[in-house]
């Protein structure tokens, strides 16, 4: 159930739920030289919530973050760009796989509109086809969830096995589970879309259809009985009101807003990508308001590589020093630390320390020999080391 948000309602419950009910849907014929599709169209203002988030702000998210985040599919803006969920008979794809429902949605005179656009009979894909390429010829980009694995893929085998060249697959892509796993798997998990909605969005569906029950209800429909369809194109109306709700919460983190895990792991991202200052004001960030000493640990550790790279050796020092503080069975500090005694500070007795502490967290975490072995031998190094300098030490006092 998607719910429009009413501030005068005293109602008691959660603002996400709080509102007037979207409408039942209306199905409307349209006929193309390759068929007849049905169309439910249906617009939002740009205020409608979902949880903690309105549809308007993705309009004001920097999209080039978010487009490092995902991997790719730098938009620019939000302008005739598509917002895709789809609906299949299957997982696997191939020819025996039908794509029943395309849901497509864009912000367009300062609304929202959601365009889903149903197959009524196999034999009348070829009109389902046409109106998807007309859509596609329209738009810069797509917006999806797992659509540049899934949705897309599927709509070009339907393309393919008609003879025909599908349009989408040139069009810039933005693919928000690939953000989603690398921003939000450390707090949440598993990174399903419904899942995401009640741990990012704050939101949750009212008696939806599970996306496994989709198939069944299509073929139900072939034979006459459409009550399941409208429980499907709701499910992917929710599906189609999240991507741009999802993409503004996708945002948060690499700014250094939001919970540390995520604000962490966008860090990270951002450093892969070259943008090393910006990652490790993050880090520092994360780490500063870390409620999970885990979590604080890790920033701190990252943190400490980060300018390890930057040559800042006393600075990383106390960055590896702090993560070993927070969390002291995180094995990356302690080496880290025990490289900085036995190569700038020259105290070998406590690099031999951070060694022995390494040493057990890798016999009691670790499975990997070669990590022993260099252990090892940076031990016997630091233990020469520190004998010549108890020798030179003993000869000066003589």
């Amino acid at each position: 159930m998607v719910r429009r948000p009413d501030p005068a309602a005293a109602t008691g419950l959660p603002p996400s739920t709080q509102g007037v009910v979207v409408p039942a849907p209306r199905l409307d014929e349209r006929r193309y030289p390759g068929g007849r599709v049905l169309l439910r169209r249906e617009t939002f203002p740009v205020d409608v919530l979902r949880g903690s988030f309105c549809l308007a702000d993705a309009l004001a998210a920097p999209l080039s973050d978010v487009a490092l985040l995902c991997a790719g599919g730098d938009l620019g803006d939000l302008g005739d760009v598509l917002f895709l969920d789809t609906e299949t008979t299957g997982l696997a794809g191939g020819a025996g796989t039908f794509v029943f429902l395309v849901g497509l949605a864009s912000f367009t005179g300062g609304a929202f509109e959601i365009r889903q656009w149903l197959l009524p009979d196999p034999c009348e894909e070829e009109g389902l086809l046409d109106a998807l390429e007309e859509e596609a010829r329209a738009a810069r980009g797509i917006v999806s969830f797992h659509g540049r694995g899934f949705d897309v893929p599927r709509i070009e085998e339907r393309f393919l096995l008609a003879g025909r060249t599908s349009p989408f697959g040139a069009l810039p892509h933005l693919d928000l589970l690939v953000g989603a796993r690398r921003v939000f798997r450390m707090r949440a998990g598993r990174v399903n879309l419904q899942h995401l909605e009640r741990l990012v969005l704050g939101t949750t569906r009212l008696d939806d259809l599970p996306g496994a029950e989709c198939p069944q209800a299509w073929y139900d429909y072939l034979k006459g009985d459409d009550g399941p369809m409208r429980r499907v194109l709701e499910h992917n109306l929710l599906d189609l009101l999240s991507l741009p709700t999802l993409l503004a919460a996708l945002a948060q983190p690499a700014a250094g807003v939001g919970p540390s895990p995520d604000v962490h792991a966008a860090g990270k991202v951002l450093a892969r990508a070259g943008l090393r200052d910006r990652a490790l004001d993050l880090q520092r960030g994360a780490a500063s308001r870390a409620v999970d000493a885990h979590v604080a640990a890790r920033a701190h550790d990252e943190a400490s590589r980060l300018l390890r790279r930057q040559r800042r050796a006393s600075e990383s020092a106390a960055e590896a020093l702090a993560a070993t503080m927070a969390d002291p069975s995180l094995p990356a500090p302690w080496l880290a630390l025990a490289k900085d005694h036995e190569h700038r500070t020259k105290n070998f007795a406590l690099a031999l320390e951070c060694c022995a502490r390494l040493e057990r967290i890798l016999f009691l975490r670790s499975r990997s020999e070669a990590r022993r072995r260099d252990l090892h031998k940076r031990v016997a190094r630091v233990e020469r080391k520190l004998a010549a300098e108890n020798a030179a030490a003993s000869s000066a006092a003589e």
